[in-house]
């Protein structure tokens, strides 16, 4: 099989294999985030869960940072894949009484994997696919990721009424013995390597370049906004609206819609992304987003903040798209390690510092504050005459 699959090597195959991979990673980390928050009715407990696969990459960006650059990127995503389809099939066989402390553990565990299928895929993209249409291509690779996770999350609760906690995991190592099969499809190319460097330097992620500091200030906003939205798909219905549990459920539904319809949108829209100042995509989600906290009317406000997330979806994958394109080679592994690291943990902050805002000073006047943090770091990373800049160097 894996021969087969040699044979028809293409770049093709990886939104595929991120879709299968989020989709299986999910559905596990959901029902046993559900399962916790059940068992201990602690909500905490049950966010501390869905957060968990995030920290190893944190923890160990340094590791991951040298990985990716010593290491073709191909035969990293065929060893993350194979080594959490192994640690899965182990899970498969512990103890009923032992099985959920082993599952967290693998979940933990596999998120270092997960992040480096991420970010190995990433550097696939970028050495086989030509200039021109790499940013299609990462925009149809998140695309993948995006749906695998929604996906993944909405048949969590399906799936777990009727399947016990080890038949959800033998659906995951099913998925994971796909994801294996299609890694042994990426293909191969020579890559540039960046010059030889101390230890500690390689050691640990830097980015010299302004323009790719900048343009990572800007990225990071969109951790900033999905820390405010996830505070929000709660507290504007209650608070602002004055409705229920009735209400949230409709708001998770169309907030869900939205930002699937943003990344389908940024296809068609490719041309625009690149031709319209970058600033333009940081600032025009705020226009809706002040507008449905302002209006405080239950239809007008579902579909202004629906368009806020739209829009919200297509600046995520603007400045993906750009991070990835504007990088040099030597720079990429350290870029894709941050992208990595850095926006898990800047959505874990934002939602505890935004949910304590909304606590202080309600939905409204929090919205105000994510409009201004927009502002003033949009203002202070102007891009444009370092880029022209770098430009002049590079030629």
């Amino acid at each position: 099989m894996t021969s087969f699959l040699a044979g028809v090597r293409s770049p093709h195959c990886i939104p595929v294999l991120l879709f299968v991979n989020a989709f299986g990673s999910f559905l596990v980390l959901v029902s046993l985030s559900t399962l916790v928050g059940s068992a201990t009715g602690s909500g905490l407990l049950a966010a501390a869960v869905l957060s968990a696969p995030w920290l190893p990459a944190l923890l160990l960006a340094g590791p991951l940072n040298r990985v990716l650059a010593r290491h073709a990127p191909e035969r990293l995503v065929r060893l993350a894949e194979a080594t959490s389809l192994v640690l899965t099939a182990a899970a498969l066989v512990a103890p009923q009484r032992a099985l959920l402390a082993v599952t967290a553990a693998l979940l933990l565990a596999r998120g270092y994997f997960e992040a480096v299928t991420r970010s190995a895929t990433a550097l696939v993209l970028r050495d086989t696919v030509p200039a021109r249409r790499l940013d299609r291509a990462n925009t149809v690779a998140e695309i993948g990721k995006l749906t695998g996770l929604s996906v993944g999350a909405a048949l969590a609760g399906p799936a777990a009424s009727v399947l016990s906690l080890r038949g959800l995991i033998a659906v995951n190592a099913a998925t994971l013995v796909l994801s294996s099969l299609l890694a042994w499809a990426l293909p191969s190319a020579p890559r540039q390597t960046a010059p030889a460097d101390d230890a500690g330097t390689a050691a640990r992620p830097r980015v010299d370049d302004p323009v790719l500091r900048r343009l990572f200030a800007r990225f990071l906003l969109v951790s900033f906004w999905q820390g405010f939205h996830t505070v929000a798909v709660t507290v504007v219905p209650v608070q602002l609206l004055g409705g229920g549990t009735r209400l949230v459920g409709v708001f998770v539904a169309v907030s869900s819609v939205a930002l699937f319809t943003g990344s389908l949108a940024a296809l068609p829209a490719q041309h625009c992304l690149t031709r319209v100042p970058s600033a333009v995509w940081a600032l025009l989600p705020m226009a809706p987003l002040l507008a449905a906290v302002l209006v405080g009317r239950t239809v007008p406000t579902l579909v202004l903040y629906a368009l806020f997330l739209v829009l919200f979806e297509v600046a995520y994958l603007h400045y993906n798209n750009r991070l990835l394109s504007t990088a040099r080679a030597a720079d990429l592994p350290s870029v894709v390690t941050l992208r990595a690291t850095l926006l898990p943990a800047g959505v874990a902050v934002s939602i505890l510092a935004l949910g304590a805002l909304c606590d202080l000073v309600g939905p409204v006047s929090t919205a105000s504050v994510v409009a201004v943090v927009t502002v003033l770091v949009t203002a202070s990373t102007g891009t444009a005459g370092l880029a022209r800049r770098r430009r002049v160097q590079d030629a």
